[in-house]
């Protein structure tokens, strides 16, 4: 591998992830509104919880769940596009890799809005597309089960795709290079959100917020988890 191309689609990367689609389609949609100084209110406890990063479900907390779809949709191709180019571009080489990572740290910590981003979980689910489509699809969807049906977890149900891809590439597709490019974006994910989870954790405490209420993802899975517990409870007593 070639320094000099790999550290101009680093850079490149970089600059593009920083690109928040999620202030940008704000500020067309809802110019008065300041995602950066933005305290959500929990309307199950009246508290406030203050998010770290900004992206596609801090917009769909305040706009709504169709809005921030969009945005979750425009992140994915964000991760998409350019790492599928630099596939194309250098069809022998690992450097489409590199554009994923990189993308992915640019969405979290955006050089053009103070370093904060992001959770980055759509852009890394857009690079993994590019790495291996069957892959991603049948991780995120066997997340989904697992973490309704098994776990009754939301966040494995948001966050488990990118988890379960990992023992994918080790299992099924058996390339290392995959894996550790996996390994990599996993690691970043779970950096980016632990400042929510400590805060998450520290107002739930407190009693001021539960953030999974006020997700429109969230809260609508944690309402299909509650009907099936109710459907089993209610076999089980018949």
């Amino acid at each position: 591998m070639n320094i000099i191309p790999i550290s101009i689609i680093l850079v490149l990367g970089y600059l593009l992830g920083s690109i928040s689609i999620a202030r940008l389609v704000t500020r067309i949609v809802r110019p008065d509104l300041e995602l950066d100084s933005l305290q959500v209110t929990d309307k199950k406890t009246g508290g406030t919880f203050t998010l770290n990063t900004v992206g596609a479900t801090t917009v769909s907390m305040m706009l709504g769940p169709r809005i921030g779809g969009m945005i979750g949709i425009l992140d994915i191709l964000k991760g998409v596009l350019p790492t599928l180019a630099v596939r194309f571009l250098f069809p022998d080489q690992k450097y489409f890799m590199a554009m994923g990572v990189a993308i992915v740290i640019g969405h979290i910590w955006p050089l053009y809005y103070k370093f904060r981003g992001g959770g980055g979980l759509s852009p890394a689910l857009g690079a993994l597309l590019v790495l291996d489509p069957l892959g991603i699809v049948i991780c995120v969807l066997l997340a989904m089960l697992i973490g309704i049906f098994l776990l009754q977890e939301v966040s494995f149900v948001l966050l488990g795709g990118p988890l379960l891809f990992i023992f994918w590439t080790a299992i099924v597709s058996r390339n290392w290079s995959h894996f550790i490019f996996a390994l990599l974006i996993n690691l970043i994910l779970i950096i980016a959100v632990i400042p929510d989870i400590s805060k998450h954790r520290k107002a739930v405490k407190a009693g001021e917020a539960d953030l999974a209420s006020s997700i429109p993802m969230a809260k609508m899975m944690k309402e299909m988890m509650a009907r099936m517990d109710i459907k089993k409870r209610g076999k089980k007593s018949s």
